[in-house]
């Protein structure tokens, strides 16, 4: 079985990247992000070369794929709208699919087969560093403090689930 491995990036790295966009962006204290908006505007703004691609439904059963090599992200249509509409979970997919673009170039994924036994560690794992990178730029660690799950969905435009996750990693009661 082939597996995804990425050079290895740590959660800290990951914030500050987060961060770090987000400053640039005079969005760093902003609870809810304008996911569509940055999805659009912002990253060509970035990334001149980036490019980006709304597909019909029936065209891919994924919700989103990244091309990085490409630098191109495709969006299934349904994803797009519901996260225009402040669907929690479709705009986790989004910045988790940007997350890849920022995070995977063509030079820090390779396919590769682990050796018998072998785990693949979380941070060397593409798509745990893609949602950690979307947990850190939609609920950002100094934003939430003091916040329960209901406040950080609310305020952050996730789902419950995505805040009790962040609460529970945060807290280190959180097993990989």
């Amino acid at each position: 079985m082939a597996n995804f491995k990425a050079k290895p990036i740590s959660k800290q790295e990951i914030r500050e990247l987060a961060k770090a966009i987000r400053k640039k962006c005079g969005l760093e204290d902003i609870h809810k992000i304008p996911v569509c908006l940055f999805f659009e505007w912002i990253m060509e703004k970035l990334f001149p070369n980036f490019e980006w691609e709304i597909v019909a439904d029936y065209t891919m059963s994924e919700e989103g794929v990244t091309f990085s090599g490409a630098n191109k992200i495709i969006i299934r249509q349904d994803v797009y709208v519901a996260a225009c509409h402040g669907d929690g979970r479709a705009r986790f997919t989004i910045m988790h699919e940007i997350g890849h673009f920022l995070l995977h170039g063509p030079n820090r994924v390779a396919l590769c087969r682990l050796a018998p036994g072998e785990k693949l560690r979380p941070f060397e794992d593409p798509e745990w560093q893609a949602n950690a990178f979307a947990e850190e730029f939609l609920m950002d660690y100094d934003l939430i403090q003091g916040m329960n799950y209901i406040q950080i969905s609310e305020k952050c435009g996730v789902t419950y689930g995505a805040a009790k996750t962040r609460i529970g990693k945060i807290q280190g009661r959180w097993i990989m």
